[in-house]
């Protein structure tokens, strides 16, 4: 029980510094963007949908999971979900990895509260 209270508090350390980088990282680009010249410039609606998806969906799960993981995790992961599939788009070690957190998050929620049962002795 000690071995499994213990992986659980790594697995939820682990994602939430990974979350503060990728936060960092996102608002690093979004700065970016809004203070350059030409800001945010969308060539279609799609354009417009992809950027609700990633990056701003998946800022927000990131800082929801903070309080309640099994959501903000549902949120980074539905919102990446939904990006690829609109976007066509495949594995791209950016998106993806920054959006990692959001599965450690998931994985953090189900072991803390729906735990295995344990063979009996």
């Amino acid at each position: 029980m000690r071995f499994k209270t213990t992986l659980v508090n790594y697995i939820k350390w682990i994602a939430r510094i990974w979350s503060i980088l990728s936060l960092l990282f996102i608002s690093v680009i979004l700065f970016g963007h809004i203070f350059e010249n030409e800001g945010f410039n969308f060539n279609s609606k799609l354009e417009f949908i992809w950027f609700l998806f990633f990056p701003i969906g998946v800022y927000l799960g990131l800082i929801i999971s903070w309080k309640l993981e099994g959501v903000g995790g549902l949120i980074i992961i539905g919102s990446l979900l939904s990006f690829h599939i609109l976007s066509d788009s495949k594995f791209n070690i950016w998106i993806d990895g920054i959006s990692f957190p959001g599965l450690l998050f998931l994985i953090y929620w189900i072991i803390k509260f729906y735990p295995l049962k344990s063979s009996p002795k």
